[in-house]
């Protein structure tokens, strides 16, 4: 392994989020992914994205909530965002709320203070040829959660996804073909001005890149099925681990 690339990331691994912070009720998750967006040499937009939240009540009956969905939060460079999915939005309009505009409470800006502690923090890189040789081995000198950091162009600008891996497609030692295909979810997609939690999946071949898509879910539902495919020319993908 090369052991000496290091590369400066957001700290997934200890970083969190504090939602609700100045109200009687808070709550603590952990980021889920850090979404970096810049534009002809312009400063770094940050943007970071919460693990789901399930609509509950804090109290001895916690499900005895109106509301039936989840959502995630996102404190974004064009401010905070709750997005929901599920069956049964009623509830999000306040207590007793019996209608709601499912298509706003599914897509909603919102006022709610969120705290968000995730400083750089450096990292080791590891080359395709690193990973696959991890993954091939089944890690036996040691297992290291591996995170990637998937870079593109959309929309004249230029976007840094940091995530952790939560599965890796790889080949068996007998198979010809060469490849990583890691796909991570949820995490954060930006498009013309409206953010979406989605899918990332990114294939590479002989260490080059040949497909990166998102797959958006659909705003009130639980169902996946907007595919965006983005143009490869140019894009990256970095794997790295925390030390």
């Amino acid at each position: 392994l090369n052991l000496s690339a290091t590369m400066l990331t957001p700290d997934l691994k200890d970083g969190f989020i504090i939602l609700n912070r100045t109200f009687a009720n808070r709550w603590w998750t952990g980021v889920e992914c850090a979404l970096a967006r810049t534009r002809n040499g312009e400063a770094e937009q940050w943007s970071y994205l919460s693990h789901e939240c399930r609509a509950e009540l804090v109290n001895d009956d916690p499900f005895g909530h109106p509301g039936i969905y989840e959502y995630v939060a996102a404190k974004t460079w064009a401010g905070n965002l709750a997005m929901r999915a599920g069956p049964g939005l009623v509830g999000v309009g306040g207590p007793g709320a019996a209608e709601v505009d499912a298509g706003i409470a599914a897509h909603e800006w919102i006022d709610m203070p969120i705290e968000v502690t995730c400083a750089a923090r450096e990292a080791k890189e590891r080359s395709f040829d690193d990973v696959l040789g991890m993954l091939r081995s089944e890690f036996s000198g040691g297992h290291d959660k591996l995170h990637m950091a998937v870079g593109y162009r959309q929309g004249g600008h230029d976007y840094t996804l940091f995530t952790p891996c939560r599965y890796i497609n790889f080949p068996d030692p007998g198979v010809e073909r060469i490849y990583l295909q890691p796909i991570s979810g949820l995490v954060l997609y930006e498009k013309d001005g409206r953010f979406h939690a989605s899918y990332v999946v990114i294939y590479i071949e002989q260490g080059q890149v040949q497909a990166l898509q998102f797959r958006t879910r659909h705003v009130q539902t639980h169902v996946f099925s907007e595919v965006e495919r983005i143009d490869v020319s140019g894009a990256t993908c970095r794997f790295f681990v925390y030390e």
